[in-house]
């Protein structure tokens, strides 16, 4: 596949860490960092075109507002503070969005009109705010009695706007059906896993998982009929060796990203993602990415391309192209333009790729329960991986 040669570079300082990376395709490249500082960077030259300060805190997380649209220029932060969101064209902050906890805010997801956060655990239950991003002055749904932990990551389903899934450290991943009013009869299904770092839709129906213990899984959408026959998860276990690895970045759609922290120098790993299957005999291998320092996010721009982005706790942007291969990477796991009910099993929800069914060696008869809201029987705790604070 060649190898990718670093060709820009842009260093905020060793103390400095950049904690992640948002496409505004029209603009530039947004990366947030722990000083709490946003800098768009030019595609080009890796080099910042604007700078924003959101405060000084570190900024949990960053995401575009809509990001299924190309033309955005909103996009929001998570921190200690508050949820801000910005619009690059002005450099100004045009909402800002507490709660009455005063809880910091640990996630965020936008899609369809609409943004969603979720808070670290304060008293008894972590919340999950919804609102709509005409109008951040009041939440339009509010989750806050099904997470007993803090919410590391939400996830709308791309295709269907009335699924949005959580995960949390208590252990726990969260589909809501959000065309139920009362949040107990919203709260859909509950994978029980391990503490969570991220969870996403990896195809229409199908769910990955992957805690902060580096395990992996792969799990079903219950459907709503009252007999349910859920498969069992396709659970890859702890990936660390079988991956050449100490921790996974994340799970993006068309790859995988990992990191190997050594003494004075370390690797960043691409691994191609078709259907359900790392393709572990193509793994493309960057040596000192970010030297022992934990790379924090990968970007692959979408369709054919020979570029890459990475930042990390080094402080530092880089941009890697490959002069002899180009990946092909989708814009998402499936064509996220064709919108549909998931419950309707009449539709056809292929994917890019082949999508891998679970066989029938998988499958349990066993009737998936609802976790009790009353149980506050919490896992021990994991902090968010590599939090700076």
């Amino acid at each position: 596949m060649g190898s990718y040669k670093l060709v820009n570079n842009v260093n905020f300082g060793n103390n400095n860490w950049c904690m992640g990376l948002q496409p505004l395709y029209q603009y530039g490249l947004v990366t947030s960092l722990s000083n709490g500082d946003i800098h768009l960077l030019d595609w080009k030259s890796n080099q910042t075109i604007t700078k924003i300060t959101s405060g000084n805190v570190p900024i949990n997380k960053l995401k575009v507002i809509n990001n299924d649209f190309y033309n955005e220029s909103l996009f929001a932060t998570a921190s200690l503070e508050a949820v801000k969101i910005f619009d690059i064209r002005s450099k100004d902050q045009v909402a800002s969005i507490n709660n009455d906890k005063g809880s910091p805010f640990l996630s965020l997801d936008s899609r369809d009109g609409r943004l969603a956060c979720g808070t670290e655990l304060s008293g008894v239950d972590a919340e999950l705010y919804i609102y709509d991003v005409r109008d951040f002055s009041n939440p339009i749904r509010a989750l806050v009695d099904s997470h007993h932990d803090d919410i590391t990551d939400i996830k709308f389903h791309p295709s269907d706007r009335n699924l949005l899934l959580s995960g949390s450290t208590d252990g726990y991943t969260n589909i809501y059906d959000l065309t139920q009013e009362e949040e107990d009869d919203a709260l859909h299904q509950v994978i029980n896993y391990a503490s969570i770092h991220s969870c996403g839709w990896i195809s229409p129906r199908r769910i990955y998982t992957l805690s902060h213990m580096e395990t992996f899984a792969i799990s079903e959408l219950n459907d709503r009929s009252e007999e349910l026959i859920e498969p069992q998860p396709l659970d890859f276990g702890d990936i660390r060796e079988k991956w050449d690895c100490n921790y996974v970045i994340d799970v993006y759609a068309g790859y995988i990203a990992t990191g190997k922290s050594q003494e004075n120098k370390g690797s960043m790993n691409i691994i191609p993602l078709v259907g359900e299957t790392p393709q572990l005999d193509a793994i493309i291998r960057i040596d000192n990415a970010h030297g022992d320092d934990v790379i924090r996010d990968v970007f692959i721009p979408p369709q054919q391309t020979a570029m890459m982005y990475s930042c990390g706790e080094d402080g530092n942007v880089k941009c890697w192209k490959n002069d002899t291969h180009s990946l092909t990477i989708p814009e998402g796991f499936w064509d996220y333009s064709k919108k549909f009910d998931v419950f309707d099993n009449n539709k056809d929800m292929t994917m890019y790729s082949n999508e891998s069914e679970p066989s029938s060696e998988q499958k349990s008869h066993k009737k998936h329960s609802k976790k009790s809201k009353k149980s506050k029987n919490k896992k021990s705790k994991h902090a968010t991986r590599y939090t700076p604070y």
